[in-house]
């Protein structure tokens, strides 16, 4: 259900620009790295992302974005003879969620922006001991575009910390994630002038 919640609005946040008569919608690629903070079951890992990003109204931009993270395995220290690790598979986190970004209304050369957003996640462990997780994620960070051709292709590059709560809200995942890609501006009239 949450999913659902978030496609309906996701797809209204990038529809309601129409009304205005004309805005860019963006579509992007990304690659990234994911850093698990505090907790240890982990490690590491790379990421991907596609987003699709549209004007809402004023500084406000609505952004869909699913993204993917391959978790670093991780060694721990046992007492057992000759054995003096034992390597726990990382296993994957993926995510579909809506982030509000906050910039100027229009593209211009250099173009940053706050980034506040909130998905739905799925923890896959890679060790068959340990259970799926879903988890309502909440993201805060930040980013900016840099021009690269005519103000419709852009270099993107955003950092956020991703909080997951979980056992009731009493404990929470935490991840840094940061991506690079590229954003292409599609310019969209919806009303005749």
């Amino acid at each position: 259900m949450r999913k659902v919640v978030l496609i309906f609005l996701a797809l209204a946040g990038l529809a309601l620009p129409a009304l205005a008569g004309s805005y860019p919608l963006g579509v992007g690629v990304h690659g990234g790295y994911d850093y698990p903070v505090i907790q240890g079951d982990v490690g590491a890992g790379t990421m991907w992302g596609l987003s699709v990003r549209g004007n809402v109204v004023g500084p406000l931009h609505a952004q869909l974005l699913v993204r993917g993270t391959s978790q670093g395995d991780v060694e721990e220290d046992i007492d057992f003879p000759n054995e003096p690790t034992l390597t726990i598979p990382g296993g994957t986190l993926t995510g579909f969620g809506l982030n509000v970004l906050i910039g100027a209304k229009n593209p211009v050369n250099f173009w940053p922006y706050g980034l506040l957003g909130v998905s739905s996640n799925s923890l896959a462990p890679g060790a068959s001991y340990k259970e799926d997780e879903s988890l309502v994620g909440w993201s805060i960070g930040g980013g900016f575009g840099i021009n690269l051709y005519q103000k419709k292709v852009y270099l993107d590059l955003n950092t956020s910390a991703l909080v997951m709560p979980f056992h009731d809200d009493k404990a929470s995942r935490k991840n840094w994630q940061t991506l690079l890609g590229v954003q292409y501006f599609i310019p969209i009239k919806t009303k005749s002038n």
